[in-house]
């Protein structure tokens, strides 16, 4: 089998950059509120925390798309076409099913960002690779590195592979399709270089079609049900949904997701997306991929919008999850072990069966059946003895001329840092050339060759942080050597968010430190300012001020950022400080701010969003007729401010027709109620994940 390299033409909106501002950690314990019958081993590892430094938010792109001509990689035999993108995290954006005529997966026919990921942007459809960190994942818009070997058999094989940063976890996916494999086959192999433990997370996520009828089948029934709190359930109903057979995606009244538990003592594990006609997508996996998932955006209206949004609109994109992981649940931590390897095979295909043993009404006598015909492809035995056949497979060395695609060159970097330090080792089944290099990475580069960061201009819009506490002492002799604006920022902005990250997060929180870590990182930005005025040092301060709950010293260090030479070089800030005067009511300021930006700021939508807050409170109702109009993209999941806007907007139109005064809130809040029933939104602004005026979803 060999692999072909295409050429890939869709139409979809580029990512256009990203955020020089760096979106810190929650500071704080973490925690995660379970039922009384949710099991106390499973309380263990429960309770994840949002991170998203080093990286950048990817919040840049818009619903404006343009004809793209995308790298890919198709794997193709008689069973099966298989096609990756290596520029949107390796993900497999189609398999097909030649034999039955189908595609196994929900195929979106365009690439449409939208803000569910960690970083922002994220794409729907296909099978995305999560690793890291709860959510989405940092790499699903970037590209990864691509490589393609040759087995023993002297069939190619695809090896996407990267280096993760925020746990310093080098990872990759082996791909195979031979000749006489009815399913794609995967290895994936995880690595922790160092001497000591630290969190990791995966989550392979499949996206399959959601026709309206379509059933979820599993290996097991007991599930971890996400509706509040965390509770223990057993399939095929939840407590949350009365009467409601939930392996039916489309029979659930909300979003919500299970996370299907056994005791699985090292045995393989399924989960299968079954349609009307008999046609069934499946997965299999090998340990430690046990764990499996289905999430649903239910049948309520802003379910079905938000798939459209992220597809090609009114009637297009309905999908569901089906997902394998390593951990219980999305809300779990698992340790890597010091110098640890987790490595697994999963395979995905799909068969016909009869429709009546699929969709009886007997849940378990539906997954026996599937199982059955499962075990006639490939038994518990089978993948198991495929997995042992892949190990040493997976440890082939890849070399600069085996690359087909370059991925981040942060991993050239980390590569550079190991040897000088003598701390860590690059596998050998990867390859991180210097080529792969770029402008991001020059201060780090620098850093390392020079024992000292750059003095960047003050203008200079930050591109790249670093936050691992390997780099930590390198900033500091930096800093003892030169101190300039630059250093100081960088070094404060990795103290404030180095996190242990050797315990579970439920854990892992340590007080006395947190206290030490804001208060170094404060008088290191403070410096920063007093060398140079600078947007960046003077935002954090404001940061700061916010998480002690001091708005005035917060603002006034945000004005100070806003006199600062550059400052709407870029629309970041402007942005932030704009939703955090309309949160603090400052109305008037926030208007005053809006109308003095520049219209390459004004332009941005997350700030048209804020804009229209105070443009409400000030009863610029003419302004926000034409905001309504408008096209918006930056909706997060789960957020209603669209449609809170537009009640209130309704609201107050009513209170200058009746009289009422808008400055009396019972009676506005009567006007409010009135409007959720009688002035029903328009559908391109409506993301509500509930109609219910008194049980509003949010994120």
């Amino acid at each position: 089998m060999k692999i072909k390299n295409e050429i890939f033409e869709i139409p979809g909106a580029p990512l256009e950059g990203m955020s020089p501002l760096p979106a810190f950690r929650r500071h704080g314990p973490v925690s995660a509120g379970t039922t009384e019958r949710f099991p106390q081993k499973l309380k263990e590892t429960l309770g994840c925390d949002n991170k998203v430094l080093p990286y950048l938010m990817q919040d840049r792109y818009s619903r404006k798309r343009l004809p793209l001509k995308l790298r890919s990689f198709v794997l193709e035999n008689r069973y099966l076409k298989a096609r990756f993108l290596p520029e949107y995290g390796g993900r497999l954006h189609s398999l097909y099913d030649k034999i039955n005529g189908e595609d196994l997966l929900f195929v979106n026919p365009v690439i449409q960002p939208g803000n569910l990921a960690i970083r922002n942007a994220w794409l729907s459809g296909g099978i995305e690779w999560n690793i890291g960190n709860i959510g989405h994942t940092y790499t699903t818009c970037d590209n990864v590195f691509a490589a393609i070997l040759q087995d023993p058999d002297g069939n190619d094989f695809l090896r996407i592979y990267e280096f993760e940063r925020l746990k310093s976890i080098f990872w990759q996916v082996d791909f195979h399709l031979p000749d006489d494999s009815p399913y794609l086959i995967t290895h994936v192999k995880m690595f922790n270089p160092f001497d000591e433990d630290t969190t990791t997370y995966w989550w392979s996520n499949v996206a399959v079609n959601d026709t309206g009828k379509t059933r979820v089948l599993s290996s097991g029934k007991n599930v971890i049900s996400l509706t509040g709190s965390c509770d223990y359930e057993v399939l095929p109903n939840i407590d949350a949904m009365p009467g409601v057979d939930v392996t039916y995606p489309s029979r659930a009244t909300r979003s919500f997701d299970y996370f299907i538990q056994e005791n699985y003592e090292g045995e393989s594990t399924w989960e299968a997306a079954a349609y009307e006609n008999g046609l069934v997508f499946y997965e299999r996996s090998t340990a430690p991929l046990y764990y499996k998932k289905m999430f649903t955006w239910g049948k309520h209206r802003a379910g079905k919008r938000w798939q459209e949004f992220l597809s090609d609109g009114e009637g297009m994109g309905y999908y569901a999850e089906i997902q394998a992981g390593i951990a219980p649940s999305q809300m779990h931590d698992k340790i890597l072990p010091a110098k640890g390897i987790y490595e697994w095979t999963q395979v995905f295909g799909g068969l016909k069966l009869e429709p009546d043993g699929l969709f009886c009404e007997d849940f378990g006598r539906a997954c026996d059946y599937f199982g059955e015909n499962l075990g006639k492809i490939l038994t518990e035995e089978g993948i198991k003895a495929l997995n042992e056949k892949l190990l040493p497979i997976a440890s082939q060395s890849v070399s600069a001329d085996d690359i087909v695609h370059m991925g981040s060159g942060f991993g050239a970097v980390e590569e550079m840092r190991m040897r000088i330090q003598g701390d860590g080792q690059v596998p050998t089944s990867m390859c991180f050339p210097k080529a792969s290099i770029k402008k991001e990475q020059y201060p780090w580069v620098h850093l390392l060759e020079n024992g000292v960061l750059p003095h960047e201009n003050v203008r200079s819009l930050p591109d790249s942080y670093m936050i691992g506490k390997r780099w930590i002492p390198l900033m500091r002799e930096s800093v003892a050597r030169e101190e300039n604006w630059y250093s100081l920022y960088q070094l404060g902005t990795a103290v404030y968010e180095v996190a242990d990250l050797t315990k579970p997060a439920n854990s892992a929180y340590d007080p006395e430190e947190d206290r030490r870590q804001t208060e170094e990182a404060r008088s290191l930005w403070l410096r920063s300012v007093e060398l140079e005025p600078n947007v960046w040092a003077y935002r954090n301060l404001a940061i700061l001020a916010r998480c002690a709950n001091d708005k005035e010293e917060a603002e006034r260090y945000y004005d100070l950022a806003l006199g600062c030479e550059g400052v709407f070089d870029d629309f970041a800030l402007a942005s932030e400080y704009l939703n955090v005067l309309t949160a603090w009511r400052k109305f008037e300021k926030a208007w005053a701010l809006f109308e003095s930006l520049p219209d390459s700021c004004r332009r941005i939508d997350r700030i048209r969003i804020a804009a229209a807050r105070s443009a409400l409170k000030l009863d610029r109702l003419d302004w926000l007729d034409g905001f309504f109009r408008e096209e918006h993209h930056d909706i997060r999941e789960g957020e209603c401010s669209l449609t809170d806007l537009w009640f209130e907007f309704c609201a107050r139109r009513m209170a200058r027709e009746r009289g009422v005064d808008v400055n009396d809130e019972a009676a506005m809040q009567l006007l409010i109620d009135e409007a959720w029933d009688s002035c029903p939104p328009d559908p391109s602004i409506d993301f509500r994940m509930s109609f219910d005026k008194n049980l509003k979803y949010r994120i």
